[in-house]
C-alpha cells in the first residue's frame, strides 16, 4: 500500500515536472518564432544613429507601439549573444510580423537598405544640400560645409564650381550612412556614366563645346523657359551666336549676378552691372552654371535645333513660350508687344 503512494507521488511528480518542462519549451519555441513585431501590414523604417544602445532602441520601438512583448525580445537577444558591440549604424526596413530571431539577425548582418536621394534642379548647391540632408544621416550643414571647403579641392581635384556643373539631377540609390565625401565620389561615377552615354560626349565635340561649357550653357537655357518642348530651339539661338562671337545677352545671367532671383523683369541698367556673369557686357560663357539643370535642358543643349533665329523674347501672354526672330527688326517688334504685355501687368520687376 505504501508502495503505492510511493508511485502515485512519484507520477504525480513526473507529470507536474512535465508540464513544467513544456511550459518552457513552449514559452522558449514561442520568444523565438512567435512574431512580434507589428507595423499595420507594413515595413517600417529603423535608423540607427551611431552610440545607440541596444536597449535604449528596443524601448524607443516599445514607446511607438511596434513590440509586442519586449522582455522575450531582450531574451532572445540574450541568448543570441546579441550586445551593443553588433548593432550597426544604418537604416534597415524591418517587416510587419518578423519574429525576434529574424528580426536581431538583420540587425546583427547590418543589412540595410538603400535610400532613394532625389537630387533636383536648383538654383546652387546650398539648395542641394538641404534635401541631401533631410534624406541622409549626414545634417544639410555637413554637406553645404564640404561643398565649400578645401577638403573638396583635396579629394577629388575639384573646385565649388565645378561641384556644381558635375551634378546631374535624377534620383540615386545611396546608402543613409554616406558622408560628403561618399556623395561627392558617387556624382562622380554618376557624371561619368552620364556623359558615356547616348552619344554625348561626341554630341558636344561636335557642337565644338567641353561637357563643363554644355552644362553652363543647359543652365541658362533651364532659366529661360519652363516648356520644356522650346529648350532645344532656345538652344539654338545660343549656340547660333556663340558661333558667330555674339554677346549671350541672356536675361537669366543678368538676374544670377544681381543674386536676386525673384526678379522677373530686367531694367536696362541692371545690364551694366559688372560681373563675369553678365552675358551683356562680356562674350561667350559665364564662368560656371547659373544653376543646376536638369538632364532635360543638358540634352536639349547636346540636341539643339538647327536654325536660323538669333534673337527670341517671351511671348505676350502667361503660356511661358517664347516667340523667334531672325532680324534685329523683328525681335524689337517682339520685345515691344512683351514690355506693352508687362505694364499692362503692372510687373515692374
Amino acid at each position: 500500500m505504501k508502495s503505492k503512494y510511493i508511485w502515485i507521488s512519484l507520477t504525480f511528480l513526473f507529470l507536474v515536472g512535465l508540464s513544467i518542462a513544456l511550459f518552457y519549451i513552449w514559452k522558449f519555441y514561442g520568444y523565438i518564432h512567435n512574431p512580434n513585431f507589428q507595423f499595420n501590414g507594413n515595413q517600417t523604417e529603423l535608423l540607427i544613429y551611431p552610440n545607440t544602445q541596444f536597449e535604449e532602441l528596443i524601448y524607443q520601438m516599445e514607446d511607438s507601439g511596434w513590440v509586442k512583448n519586449t522582455p522575450s525580445l531582450f531574451w532572445v537577444a540574450d541568448r543570441m549573444n546579441f550586445s551593443n558591440q553588433n548593432l550597426k549604424t544604418g537604416r534597415y526596413l524591418i517587416n510587419d510580423g518578423i519574429n525576434n530571431r529574424q528580426f536581431i539577425q538583420q540587425l546583427r548582418s547590418g543589412n540595410q537598405a538603400a535610400v532613394n536621394l532625389v537630387i533636383p534642379e536648383a538654383p546652387d548647391l546650398n539648395k542641394i544640400a538641404g534635401p541631401i540632408g533631410l534624406q541622409l544621416m549626414k545634417d544639410s550643414t555637413d554637406f553645404a560645409d564640404y561643398f565649400n571647403s578645401q577638403l573638396l579641392y583635396e579629394n577629388f581635384g575639384i573646385n565649388t564650381v565645378e561641384l556644381k556643373a558635375m551634378l546631374i539631377p535624377n534620383t540615386y540609390q545611396m546608402w543613409w550612412t554616406s558622408s560628403p565625401k561618399d556623395f561627392v565620389n558617387r556624382m562622380q561615377r554618376e557624371y561619368n556614366s552620364f556623359w558615356d552615354s547616348n552619344n554625348r560626349r561626341a554630341k558636344a565635340k561636335q557642337l565644338n563645346l567641353t561637357e563643363k561649357e554644355v552644362v553652363i550653357l543647359a543652365s541658362i537655357v533651364e532659366r529661360e523657359s519652363n516648356y520644356r518642348p522650346e529648350r532645344p530651339a532656345i538652344a539654338g539661338v545660343y549656340i547660333n551666336r556663340l558661333k558667330n562671337n555674339w554677346p549671350l545677352q541672356a536675361d537669366p545671367t543678368v538676374v544670377f549676378a544681381m543674386g536676386n532671383p525673384k526678379v522677373r523683369r530686367v531694367l536696362t541698367r541692371d545690364l551694366e552691372i559688372d560681373s563675369p556673369y553678365n552675358t551683356y557686357k562680356n562674350t561667350g560663357l559665364p564662368p560656371g552654371p547659373i544653376c543646376i539643370p536638369s538632364i532635360s535642358s543638358i540634352d536639349a543643349v547636346l540636341n539643339a535645333e538647327d536654325h536660323s533665329y538669333f534673337f527670341f523674347c517671351a511671348a505676350p501672354d502667361h503660356s511661358g513660350t517664347h516667340v523667334f526672330a531672325r532680324t534685329l527688326a523683328q525681335h524689337n517688334q517682339n520685345a515691344r508687344k512683351f514690355h506693352n504685355w508687362l505694364n499692362q501687368q503692372r510687373i515692374m520687376r
